[in-house]
């Protein structure tokens, strides 16, 4: 999901020595005096903006939006991450430290890292998405990184979406990530084409072709075994895709031949269950909102609980209680199909404590992302029984 923008919000947040530096290079508002503007004397610049040729203020109007997308508390942590990676070396710390804003570090890396920047933006990206689908295929693999894995991953993508008359061409991404260590392979293949209507330089609306890219992420984790990958598909054709990514980079024979159950959610059913967590975590309650269990022989039939609030983390064990024990059901015979849980963590520094929800489904579905608190809450949901294995 991507953050709002607003260009005044930007233009304000952003300082005017870097929008300065940022228009000169691009050859644009030399007219403005940014030196003499106030920090939130924004409606000069828009309006300077607003005057210039469409083409040009769309491509501003993009890269603002990239930035946009970086200008918070967690993008800012993975323009920290990268540029300090063994492949870039960059002392960040010291320099953003002595800046105002997250737009102002964000702004700064465009400028004078772009490589960073670019990266990061995918790895944000990464941190942002939910809905993966997890498939164990076997712990302590190295994948491959070379060139020509990469260019081999690319034409097996590349083939696999041909078949349905696209994907002519792909490009793929790669990159490490630390603590815990993740091998990421970002791959565009190339979508259908459309035609989209615009104004060209004499304010006419015109129709322009385009090919629009699909967004497919595939992320290895040797600690634990797991590959995980976020693409629009059906099942099947989600484990097609697994299977060239088994071939290509980590050596297999194909998707390995395993269960594709990753969760088995039957331990909520106690409602003695411990949600016991570490103290060094700052989790001060762990609370289930809504579980949904599936009937025998039954077809799609299903029941699903939800409980808004909570004292005691029993309230939804309550309601079941209620409803299916006095209709004759045991819980013995029920599926946990779907959970939904939250976690509320303790605040610092005076500021109010953040709060976590994801859903787990059987077999293989979790809306868990890849920031610092997902990743506190994968260890978990190992913990707690909720991982087949």
């Amino acid at each position: 999901m991507s953050r709002n923008y607003s260009p005044k919000t930007f233009l304000r947040k952003t300082p005017n020595a870097l929008l300065k530096e940022y228009f000169v290079a691009k050859g644009v508002l030399g007219e403005i005096a940014f030196e003499k503007l106030g920090e939130t004397q924004v409606d000069p610049v828009i309006a300077a903006m607003e005057a210039l040729p469409v083409r040009k203020r769309t491509e501003i109007e993009q890269e603002f939006r990239q930035i946009n997308e970086l200008a918070y508390e967690q993008g800012v942590r993975v323009l920290l991450e990268e540029g300090q990676s063994p492949f870039h070396r960059l002392d960040l710390a010291e320099t953003f430290g002595g800046m105002g804003s997250h737009y102002e570090r964000a702004f700064w890396m465009f400028l004078n890292h772009r490589e960073v920047f670019d990266i990061a933006a995918d790895l944000a990206y990464m941190d942002r998405v939910s809905s993966w689908r997890n498939r164990e295929v076997g712990v302590g693999l190295t994948p491959a990184v070379e060139k020509k894995d990469v260019e081999a991953l690319e034409a097996g993508l590349s083939e696999f979406y041909r078949q349905e008359g696209r994907g002519y061409h792909c490009v793929v991404d790669n990159y490490l990530r630390e603590d815990p260590e993740r091998h990421c392979y970002f791959a565009y293949p190339e979508d259908y084409g459309t035609v989209d209507m615009e104004l060209n330089e004499q304010e006419e609306f015109i129709k322009r072709a385009r090919k629009p890219a699909l967004e497919v992420v595939f992320v290895y984790r040797p600690q634990t075994g797991i590959l995980e990958t976020n693409a629009k598909g059906r099942k099947d054709q989600i484990e097609k895709l697994l299977g060239i990514f088994c071939r290509v980079i980590l050596g297999l024979d194909g998707l390995p031949d395993k269960p594709s159950e990753r969760y088995d959610l039957a331990p909520l059913k106690d409602p003695s269950l411990s949600l016991a967590t570490d103290p060094e975590d700052g989790i001060e309650g762990v609370f289930i909102r809504m579980l949904r269990f599936d009937l025998p022989d039954s077809g799609n039939r299903r029941i699903t609980f939800e409980a808004s609030s909570d004292s005691d983390g029993k309230a939804i064990y309550r309601l079941i209680e209620r409803v299916i024990e006095k209709k004759g059901l045991p819980m013995s015979i029920v599926t946990v199909a779907k959970a939904k849980l939250k976690l509320e963590f303790a605040g610092v520094d005076g500021k109010k404590g953040k709060t976590l929800t994801f859903e787990i489904s059987t077999p293989d579905r979790c809306t868990l992302k890849d920031d610092p608190p997902d990743q506190i809450a994968r260890k978990y949901i190992e913990r707690w029984g909720f991982v087949v294995g």
